[in-house]
Parts: C-alpha cells; sequence; structure tokens
C-alpha cells in the first residue's frame, strides 16, 4: 500500500431509517398547517398574550393559530446541541446527532419491593433507593424519580422527589414538578446544590419535564412552566400530549405523528418567544390504544414506531430527541418484560434517540422494578458494544498480523490480542455464558436472581458522594417552609 492509501479511517454507528426525506417534509408540512389552520387551545394568558403580539391569531375561544413563519424563526433559535452537567458542574450528556443516553422513567404509582418482591404503593425511600442505584450501575447515565412517594403530601411530593434524588445520587436528573410554584422551589433547590444562579445557568444538571394535553390543548400550569425554564435557561423536555392512535389522534401512524409534531413545535414557539435561544428537546411521540382492555401499552409496536418516527422528526428539525426503552407492559418481571424491555432498548439506540428513558418501567408505566434496572444496565452495555460497529482502520484491518500468523496457526497470544481483547470482546456480568454444569453446580440461578444479589449489594454498600451540610440545611428548611404553605405538615 502506498502512504496515501494507508491514511484512511472509516467507522459507521448501526443505525435504520424509518422515513424519507419525502415522508419528513411531508409530515412538517402537515404539522405547519395544522398549526395554522386548526391551531391549538392555549389556556395561559401569558402564553397567549406572547404569541398574539408575535402575529398569531388569537380567537375569543382561546383558539391561538401558529403561523408558518414562527415556527421556522424558533427553530432557527433553538440550539442544535444541549449539553447536560453532573452534579459537580461535570458536562455528562452532549444531546445532539445520534448521542443516546440511559436512565429510569418517573411517577409510577407502584413498585416491586426489592426484597420482598411484592408489588406495593411507592414511597418516598424508593425515589432515594432508586437515585442510588442509578448512582451505581456505570451504564446509566441520568436518573429519574422512578415512583411517586405516597408518604408525602401531594402538593409538595415533587419536591420531596427532587430532594432524594439529588442527595442520592451526583448524576444528571431529569425531574418532574406538579406546578410553577413547585417548580420555583426545585429551581431555588438547584441553585442551591449548583452554589448559585450563574454557574446552574451555565452548567445545568437538570432538565425538566413538560407535556401537552392530546390533541392540541396546552394547559395553564405545562406553559408556565415552560415559560419559567425559558426563562431561567432551564433545558426542557416539551412532549406532545402522547397522543393516542384511535382515542386522542387519528387511527393512522402518519396523523398521529402530525399532531405530536405539532403539539411540539407549538411549545418550541413559545419557549423561543419567551427567551430566544432556549434548550428544548423534542417529545412528540405517539402510540395505540389497545380496544380490549383501554389501555396504551408501552411495548406495543405502535408506541416503538412513534419513539423511531420521533428521533427522524428531531433529526429532521435539528434538535435533540427523547425517547423510551427497558420497559414493558407485564404485570411481573418474568420473560416478557426481559423480551419487551431488550428490544425497546435496542431500537431505541439503533433509531439514535439521544435521551432514552422508563428503563425498569412494568405494568404500562404503572409499576417500577429496580431488578430490571439492574438487568436494563447490562443490555445498555451489550448494546453500546454493538453499537461501536466494526471501525475499519489500518490497525483493525491486521493485514501485517495475519501475514505473520499465517495459515493453520492461532491468534490467541499474539500481541495485539493480548493489547485489544478486553475492549473488542464484550464480557457479560449477570448474562450467563457458563457450560450447563458449571451453572448448575453454582446454583443454577436464574437472569432475575442474579439481578437481585447484584442490586441488593448495592443497596447495602453503595454511598453516593452526599452533599455539603449547609445545603442540606437549607433543602431542608425550604421543604419545612414548602409544606407549611400548604397547610401540610
Amino acid at each position: 500500500m502506498s502512504t496515501s492509501e494507508n491514511d484512511f479511517h472509516f467507522w459507521q454507528r448501526p443505525s435504520f431509517n424509518l422515513l424519507s426525506q419525502a415522508q419528513l417534509d411531508h409530515l412538517y408540512a402537515s404539522a405547519l398547517e395544522v398549526l395554522a389552520r386548526v391551531g391549538g387551545e392555549f389556556h395561559d394568558p401569558a402564553a397567549v398574550a406572547l404569541l398574539s403580539d408575535a402575529g398569531a391569531r388569537v380567537d375569543a375561544d382561546k383558539r391561538v393559530r401558529i403561523p408558518d413563519t414562527l415556527v421556522a424563526d424558533a427553530l432557527q433559535k433553538a440550539p442544535r446541541q444541549i449539553v447536560v452537567h453532573d452534579r459537580n458542574g461535570q458536562p455528562r450528556l452532549f444531546l445532539e446527532d445520534r448521542n443516546t443516553y440511559f436512565g429510569p422513567g418517573s411517577d409510577t404509582p407502584y413498585t416491586l419491593d426489592p426484597v420482598s418482591g411484592v408489588r406495593r404503593p411507592a414511597v418516598l425511600n424508593d425515589v432515594a433507593r432508586a437515585a442510588r442505584v442509578v448512582d451505581a450501575l456505570p451504564e446509566l447515565d441520568f436518573s429519574m424519580c422512578f415512583a411517586l412517594a405516597s408518604d408525602v403530601p401531594d402538593q409538595v411530593s415533587d419536591l420531596h422527589h427532587f430532594a432524594a434524588m439529588v442527595r442520592n445520587t451526583h448524576k444528571p436528573l431529569i425531574v418532574t414538578a406538579w406546578d410553577l410554584v413547585g417548580l420555583r422551589n426545585i429551581h431555588r433547590m438547584m441553585e442551591m446544590v449548583a452554589g448559585d444562579k450563574a454557574t446552574l445557568r451555565n452548567r445545568p444538571f437538570v432538565m425538566v419535564f413538560l407535556m401537552a394535553i392530546s390533541p392540541l390543548r396546552f394547559p395553564k400550569e405545562s406553559l408556565q412552566k415552560l415559560m419559567f425554564c425559558a426563562e431561567n435557561g432551564i433545558p426542557c423536555i416539551w412532549t406532545s400530549g402522547c397522543p393516542t392512535a384511535g382515542a386522542t389522534a387519528p387511527i393512522f401512524p402518519a396523523g398521529s405523528l402530525v399532531v405530536a409534531l405539532a403539539e411540539f413545535l407549538a411549545g418550541l414557539v413559545v419557549a423561543q418567544l419567551t427567551r430566544p435561544g432556549t434548550p428544548v428537546i423534542v417529545g412528540s411521540a405517539f402510540g395505540a390504544l389497545d380496544m380490549a382492555t383501554g389501555l396504551r401499552p408501552y411495548a406495543a409496536p405502535e408506541q416503538d414506531l412513534g419513539h423511531l418516527a420521533q428521533a427522524e422528526v428531531a433529526r429532521y428539525l435539528q434538535l435533540p430527541s427523547w425517547g423510551n426503552g427497558g420497559c414493558s407492559d407485564s404485570n411481573t418481571l418474568d420473560q416478557q418484560a426481559a423480551l419487551e424491555a431488550g428490544r425497546k432498548l435496542m431500537l431505541s439506540a439503533l433509531a439514535g434517540n439521544n435521551i432514552i428513558h422508563d428503563l425498569g418501567y412494568i405494568d404500562s408505566g404503572m409499576t417500577s422494578s429496580l431488578e430490571l434496572l439492574v438487568i436494563c444496565n447490562e443490555v445498555v452495555s451489550q448494546i453500546r458494544r454493538f453499537m461501536q460497529g466494526i471501525p475499519v482502520t489500518p490497525e483493525t484491518l491486521a493485514m501485517d498480523t495475519i501475514a505473520a500468523i499465517g495459515p493453520g496457526n492461532h491468534y490467541l497470544t499474539h500481541r495485539q490480542t493480548k493489547a485489544h481483547y478486553r475492549e473488542q470482546i464484550w464480557r457479560p456480568e449477570l448474562i450467563s455464558r457458563k457450560r450447563y454444569d458449571a451453572w448448575e453446580a453454582e446454583g443454577g440461578l436464574t437472569l432475575r436472581q442474579r439481578a437481585r444479589t447484584k442490586l441488593l449489594k448495592i443497596m447495602e454498600t453503595h454511598q453516593p458522594q452526599p452533599l455539603a451540610p449547609d445545603v442540606l440545611q437549607e433543602m431542608d428548611a425550604l421543604l419545612e417552609t414548602a409544606g407549611k404553605s400548604h397547610n401540610v405538615s
């Protein structure tokens, strides 16, 4: 080979495309038409005034029709990359292109007790414990509350969720807040942890999850929180109302995606009108109604199509995306749960969703399982090895090595094998590759049993990096004051 022929490097990440460029053009144009012709119901006067002043048409019934020029302007102002830091101010999530990050979901009313295995109402300790487990699992990149604490007052449970999470992991957080008052208090705690307002704005470690209501309704609380995030530079995941085909969206996937995209774009416009440059992540997935049960299944193929299409729409808009995986409709942690969770993780990774959440969900998002979360950590590790693909370089072609070994010999002791086998050959921790006799001699444990053993060890031994005592005191004082302001004890 000549020198010029030897100076090359080729690497392509495994991926697939669901939609063509022409299809994406049609979907985007259709969403613009919906916003301009149909519009949406906006239930916050400040948001309506903002849109009206910018040129949107406002009717007496709160119907606001948004021209495509406002959408184009918002897309131009929205940042293409969002960098999210950890609690210590270190950059951790680079949300752009096909960079993919994984973590649990939030707000499940029930949990599978990690000790007894019994499904029960979730409590605040479950939120803290989930954050501590996420902190210990190396393949999980961010944390969500993973439970709805039933043992604290509903009005301030969002504040307690945040406090429990930030005390138990240094990793980036995604939070929910019930209303603007709650979000303001959470933001105050975020400032306590970051040190000051400027540091928090420059090195955000929290993203806020916000939703519309399908079809095409934008509630007061969601709009108020969206504008607060914009004013304070908080990255937000603005998702559609998760349109459900046949119920809150057209029965056809394309029509459902148009509704979802229109709902996202409307929120994007409000955010950029509030403060140009507001970091917004695309949440515009759709799913389907199971006509037999009345439920919206998490692991249905229609739901998969919705999240995969969302990733492609986000890249079309040149914005980061929000997907899901590692979740199941199974009522318990069984073969169905593992099958559905693993399939969804691989599909979301191949689609290139930037944030993949809901790892550890079962029971269609009603129940959390720390055991499944531990299993998903292993699956993510496996997927990340697969997503490395097959880099083609002078070194990886190994032509000199092939010539040196020759026919009929082996590569086991070659220096190249010794130098690279750990990085090139993935090794599982929980997934068994043992011969039957060895597996049986060690107790014949199932994957769930091995995951439970690892989980219990984490719960017993892992200690997250603590917050400073003065920060903890400030947070406790805020929680007490917030509770009193809601007349709760």
